[in-house]
């Protein structure tokens, strides 16, 4: 009931964060915000990762539980705006100091170590259940005691040896190759990254993050590239590259994206 009432205040007070129809947040007081719902995965990486990096993450002060879903009421960062709304007004040199940066922080998550015992596995931060909108809307999935589980969820349960006639060699080819596992945010769209003076301020929104394979930032972070192609096109040049497994994916994305929303024979259907 109480979070319910700093959000009710909140939003007369200070309106809310985001899309009115899909709130990115609340803002309790002037240096407070809730985000509300969330799930632990969330909570998990962004702790992970602030304990981690160095990374610009918001302070976390308390979570909440309400209507059986975690609220997290984090720092409130100001005077900022997305990277989506703000790039187009960066000069060039801005840009790339921009890209320099995030390529920096990318370097670092990608360092990180999974616990002993767990190195093959992919799942979320705390070994759990994952969470992606690439692989489904709203299910969680997972976790897979090897990446060979994980490639057989995206291609909706479709056998390997079966993989070249239903979705092509590509995705045959990169799905079969040995992959170490890294650390990843899962979601760097330009709506997740804050700026302020031409400087990264704040990556906000690790739902989706996880022990993953070592391409699957690089290809996530092309997911939603139409959005702003110059900066995805920029980052591409500082990230290990990793193309052959975009082009699977591209494949995947055009003709069986978010595997976990609908199953094989449906689609095929």
């Amino acid at each position: 009931m109480f979070l319910a009432l700093q959000i009710w205040l909140g939003q007369h007070l200070f309106g809310i964060i985001g899309n009115p129809g899909f709130p990115a947040g609340y803002r309790i007081t002037p240096k407070r915000v809730i985000k509300w719902p969330c799930e632990e995965p969330e909570l998990d990486g962004h702790q992970f990762a602030t304990m981690n990096t160095d990374l610009p993450i918001p302070r976390i002060y308390r979570t909440h539980r309400w209507r059986g879903h975690l609220g997290i009421e984090m720092e409130y960062v100001p005077h900022c705006t997305t990277l989506q709304e703000g790039w187009h007004k960066l000069s060039r040199k801005y840009k790339q100091r921009i890209v320099d940066q995030l390529s920096k922080y990318i370097a670092q998550l990608r360092s990180l170590k999974p616990a002993p015992g767990s190195s093959g596995k992919v799942s979320a931060t705390n070994g759990g259940a994952c969470h992606d909108v690439r692989v489904g809307s709203a299910k969680p999935f997972g976790p897979f005691d090897d990446i060979a589980g994980f490639h057989r969820c995206l291609r909706g349960g479709v056998d390997l040896n079966a993989t070249p006639e239903i979705f092509g060699d590509k995705v045959a080819d990169v799905h079969a190759r040995p992959y170490g596992i890294r650390f990843k945010h899962g979601d760097l769209g330009v709506q997740n990254i804050l700026i302020r003076h031409g400087h990264i301020v704040a990556i906000i929104d690790w739902e989706c993050s996880g022990w993953y394979p070592e391409y699957w930032e690089y290809t996530k972070a092309h997911y939603n590239s139409a959005l702003l192609p110059e900066f995805y096109e920029m980052l591409r040049q500082r990230m290990p590259r990793y193309d052959d497994e975009l082009a699977a994916e591209r494949v995947l994305w055009r003709f069986f994206d978010q595997p976990l929303d609908v199953d094989y024979a449906q689609h095929k259907a």
